[in-house]
């Protein structure tokens, strides 16, 4: 009810958030702007610019149901097998996190988590579960409903390793009828990985074939 209600949040089947921001992904913080459009649970654009050395460097991930991609300035490559299992995993996470899906009991296991503090306020989390998908752990603010943080397990690019990915999500505004962060901060095993606000969110009904066409 806090999002806009199961009718509000069921309507639309993919979202593209356009955002400015900064990456620490590689240690020093990185400039960044760009877009994520996602679709369910196997579909995902990501369309970014990163400035690193006095350069624009464009990066460009899409993600289509079994088959995917990645081009970093002119240079396409096919993601494989592992890459695309992790791109879809990752898809998965950010798909439970919009909340329509977690009405099919058939799909989703939810336990409660217990309360924690995000940015000193309570909040009440709960586990989903889903056969062949790691859990994702929602929190929602124990005053407003709205959610405040997200975690799961994630590979991480450059080791390959496993890792803890918060999602801490604040500044909510109404969108469509619906209500949508307007700002993320991300943390990989308790450290800064990216940071960034919404410049723009539009929900779609149906979206276009080509938005997940190869590059």
């Amino acid at each position: 009810k806090a999002h806009g209600g199961q009718a509000a949040l069921d309507k639309f089947a993919g979202t593209t958030v356009k955002f400015k921001g900064t990456f620490h992904g590689q240690g020093d913080g990185l400039p960044m702007t760009g877009s994520v459009t996602a679709a369910g649970a196997d579909k995902q654009r990501i369309d970014i610019e990163v400035e690193a050395g006095g350069q624009t460097i464009p990066i460009l991930i899409v993600l289509a149901g079994d088959k995917g991609w990645s081009k970093i300035a002119t240079e396409l490559k096919e993601l494989d097998k592992d890459e695309v299992a992790e791109a879809k995993e990752q898809a998965y996470a950010g798909w439970v996190a919009t909340l329509a899906p977690l009405k099919d009991a058939k799909r989703f296991t939810v336990a409660t988590v217990g309360e924690i503090k995000v940015e000193g306020k309570a909040a009440v989390g709960v586990k989903v579960s889903s056969k062949g998908h790691r859990d994702v752990d929602l929190y929602f603010d124990k005053a407003t409903g709205l959610l405040v943080k997200t975690e799961a397990r994630v590979k991480d690019d450059m080791t390959g390793q496993e890792v803890t990915e918060e999602s801490f999500l604040s500044e909510y505004k109404e969108v469509q009828g619906t209500k949508q962060s307007m700002k993320f901060v991300v943390k990989r095993n308790g450290k800064p990985f990216m940071e960034g606000e919404a410049t723009g969110v539009e929900l779609f009904e149906k979206l276009d074939a080509g938005t997940f066409a190869k590059p």
